[in-house]
């Protein structure tokens, strides 16, 4: 296989992101004390966030990202179609999981037992779903988006994308795309930046993600990384 020659430093990372959230959600639910609708309430807030990123992730890659590849590569289009119809199906198990922590939060003593294992099933059951449907957008689009689309048409769909994100986006999203990145993931982020931009997400908007996070049940503080 040629070298890559297009960076899908920020898909890839993304995706990261999708295969260790899902069961932490699981792993965090386990830690949870019965009854404790606060920490089901912080936990409903930071999966929320989690399925924004998602969703963002979902819509940009139908209407921006599969086009350009299809362009490259036009036997894509029933590889394509199928990864459309998964997203459809991933917005049910999103739905039933959202439905479920409310649930939870809502439950009382008899009801918590059930209530969380029957949530912590299906979120393994998403978790299965989520692993079927991004190994085939890595074997069948990432190498089309590394080699096939030319540098030009590369370089216009990151200005698109870059377009796509508003400074609210960024600022709530980033943190948790950037949470798990390994040190030259997180220059190749950060980089990509204005220096304002970085200098609040290392100053405010990666500490306040952190900060989330450390309250969770079960949870350890994301480290911060020196820049």
């Amino acid at each position: 296989m040629p070298a890559a020659t297009n960076d899908l430093t920020g898909f890839l990372l993304t995706h990261e992101l999708i295969r260790r959230t899902v069961p932490e959600l699981s792993r965090r639910l386990a830690a949870t004390e019965p009854v404790d609708a606060d920490a089901v309430a912080r936990l409903a807030r930071w999966w929320k966030l989690f399925t924004t990123v998602l969703d963002r992730h979902h819509e940009v890659e139908d209407r921006l990202v599969w086009p350009v590849a299809i362009v490259a590569e036009p036997g894509l289009g029933d590889a394509v179609a199928e990864i459309e119809a998964q997203h459809a199906e991933l917005d049910t198990h999103l739905a039933r999981i959202g439905a479920g922590l409310a649930a939870l939060e809502a439950a009382d003593t008899g009801r918590w037992p059930a209530e969380a294992a029957g949530l912590r099933r299906t979120v393994d059951d998403f978790a299965a779903a989520l692993e079927e449907h991004l190994l085939l957008e890595e074997r069948a689009m990432v190498p089309a988006l590394e080699n096939a689309v030319t540098a030009h048409a590369f370089a216009e769909l990151g200005a698109a994308l870059a377009r796509d994100h508003s400074p609210e986006s960024v600022a709530a999203e980033m943190p948790m795309v950037v949470a798990h990145a390994g040190a030259a993931q997180r220059e190749v982020m950060l980089g990509r930046m204005p220096e304002p931009v970085r200098r609040r997400f290392v100053s405010e908007w990666e500490p306040r993600y952190q900060e989330l996070v450390a309250s969770l049940p079960g949870g350890e503080v994301v480290g911060t990384r020196p820049v």
